[in-house]
């Protein structure tokens, strides 16, 4: 009988920090070894000859529109955009049809993610008007992710009222995690644009100071052991204020960090995204504090929508881009181009949403925890086209761009999926 299951032979892989060269033995799912040389058969090994060994990305925020939305996207196809691309955890957002704001539909979701999901998946229940009893029964659950609240009208109608959040965050000990662009601001600004406005002034009818003051509001709420987490930073003025409040976590997008508005110009509705694309400066400010660890994780926003919808008049057409085949080439383009170190890019892929998260089996390559993981060549590039996507819209912001070569192979719990 062999040993393992799974040996990875001479793989390039992070241990301490350090870029070390090692064996690594699966057996029943888990890492069981980590040698310079593991001894013993095994079933499967895979010769690493110098590539990486990733621990699996953890996506905590996705749009899978499983129910009600599957022309754009569904369970199916989108776990399956995340395996292509080295991603072997997502985190579900609850504005789907119906959305997710109880036990039931949590449920179902979990029912349809156990028939169809291709990865591990966790679903996030909103904060409504009068639902916090409701979430309370959710905890425990083991497909529950967290409490997902919108200060901001986007997509969907699940904006949350004064005086609740502060009830719910007092009541409930879960993450909570924030769509932070202040409805106040939004309002006033909607008309700054004139008559006949584009995806062109889409940050300017959006602007950061609604970022700034969604970022304010949360981090008033900020007491020792909350665990609050804001998504999708877009400016660096919101940065500031987060980087003042210690204890909040956040993230950043890879649209965020690759695209100014003046990419807008050619990609039009493409780009248009709640919270919007910004300027130069904030591209940098964001790159800059994720390679210094301010900003804790990379997470995708996959938002799809269909070509035709993509299409319609700017005031029509939804807010939204899919990220979910993009993220890993994407982030390592960035350790490529030197402006990510691999340990910074691996923090922020896959450890720290996993801590963010609590799921303190994975993010690591690591004894104990799941063998859940990617194998990548260093000198490897994907020019990203059309061809190539999984996800059910069949289109990426990032078509024609050269990023990082995807994985050659990705494993979740030792069993190969793409």
């Amino acid at each position: 009988m062999p040993n393992f299951d799974l040996v990875f032979r001479e793989a390039r892989i992070l241990e301490n920090g350090a870029d070390t060269t090692a064996d690594v033995a699966v057996q029943g799912g888990r890492i069981v070894a980590i040698r310079p040389c593991v001894a013993g058969t095994s079933r499967i090994d895979v010769a690493c000859a110098g590539r990486w060994l990733l621990p699996g990305a953890v996506d905590m925020h996705v749009h899978l529109r499983d129910p009600g939305l599957t022309h754009k996207e569904d369970i199916a196809s989108g776990t399956k955009a995340a395996v292509m691309g080295g991603v072997t955890t997502v985190c579900d957002m609850p504005n789907t049809l119906p959305p997710t704001i109880s036990l039931a539909t949590l449920r179902a979701k979990a029912d349809r993610a156990r028939e169809v999901a291709q990865c591990d998946i966790r679903f996030f229940v909103a904060l409504g008007k009068d639902n916090i009893g409701d979430i309370a029964t959710c905890i425990g659950e083991p497909s529950f992710a967290g409490v997902k609240v919108f200060l901001g009208a986007t997509t969907g109608e699940l904006l949350t009222e004064t005086g609740i959040l502060e009830r719910a965050i007092d009541a409930l000990p879960v993450l909570f995690v924030f769509h932070a662009e202040d409805e106040s601001v939004l309002l006033r600004n909607r008309g700054i644009a004139g008559p006949t406005p584009d995806v062109t002034s889409h940050h300017k009818i959006r602007p950061a100071q609604a970022a700034v003051e969604g970022a304010r509001r949360i981090a008033a709420l900020a007491r020792p052991g909350m665990r609050l987490h804001v998504c999708h930073l877009s400016a660096a003025d919101e940065l500031r204020v987060l980087e003042e409040t210690p204890g909040l976590t956040c993230e950043v997008a890879p649209h965020h960090l690759w695209f100014t508005a003046d990419d807008a110009v050619p990609a039009g509705n493409l780009l248009k995204v709640n919270p919007p694309i910004r300027v130069e400066s904030d591209r940098t400010a964001l790159r800059s504090a994720l390679a210094d660890g301010a900003i804790a994780a990379v997470a995708t926003d996959h938002a799809p929508h269909t070509l035709a919808e993509k299409s319609q008049p700017y005031l029509i057409a939804p807010s939204g881009v899919p990220g979910l085949d993009t993220m890993v080439p994407s982030t390592l383009m960035l350790v490529q181009q030197g402006c990510l170190s691999m340990a910074r890019a691996v923090d922020a892929l896959s450890t720290a949403p996993a801590r963010i998260l609590g799921l303190a089996d994975r993010g690591l390559i690591a004894e104990g925890l799941r063998a859940d993981m990617y194998l990548w060549n260093p000198s490897s590039t994907w020019t990203v086209k059309k061809k190539d996507l999984a996800t059910r819209c069949g289109w990426s912001p990032f078509e024609n761009i050269k990023l990082a070569g995807r994985p050659d192979g990705v494993w979740i719990l030792g069993r190969r999926v793409a």
